[in-house]
């Protein structure tokens, strides 16, 4: 289902939905902007992970660092590291702490018991690391709804991905 056609229920909410929300994405922005209305309404309750937040920083901070100087980013943080990331960090951290505190923004993370889940799910769905991890935490928290483009979630079972560009295949 499209992100903008869920209603109501709790869904982890993936880096790249919050990613295309504060980088502004003019063509996918309605679908974000309802999907966020319905969230601080109450009608949808979202659960964001520190490993949502962790990612969610380092693109924004790879796009601003490419923006602004027209550099690789990496070459850019190689060169200077402390520099760098202290000249982006209050934009960042600004946007970081407006979006969580929306209301009905859930943070959560993950926990030592989620070890042995994450082998069996990389072993049963093929995912990388990353993506596991939100898929055990989502899975722990009993939880069957995820708010994201990416179509590798797509391979896990008992998931429904609630989209906003690439539909399931």
């Amino acid at each position: 289902m499209k992100l903008d056609e869920v209603t109501s229920g709790h869904i982890y909410v993936d880096t790249n939905v919050l990613y295309m929300y504060l980088r502004a994405d003019p063509a996918h922005l309605p679908a974000i902007e309802c999907f966020l209305q319905r969230v601080v309404r109450g009608d949808i309750v979202a659960y964001v992970s520190v490993l949502t937040l962790d990612e969610l920083y380092y693109r924004l901070l790879l796009a601003l660092i490419k923006e602004r100087t027209g550099r690789n980013p990496l070459d850019v943080l190689q060169e200077d590291l402390l520099g760098t990331v202290t000249r982006y960090n209050d934009s960042i951290n600004g946007a970081l702490r407006k979006l969580m505190g929306l209301p009905h923004f859930t943070l959560v993370g993950t926990e030592p018991g989620d070890f042995e889940k994450v082998l069996e799910n990389i072993a049963q769905f093929a995912l990388l690391p990353r993506d596991v991890l939100h898929i055990t935490v989502l899975q722990r928290l009993g939880m069957t709804a995820i708010a994201s483009d990416d179509t590798d979630f797509d391979r896990v079972t008992g998931i429904q991905r609630h989209w906003i560009v690439n539909p399931p295949q």
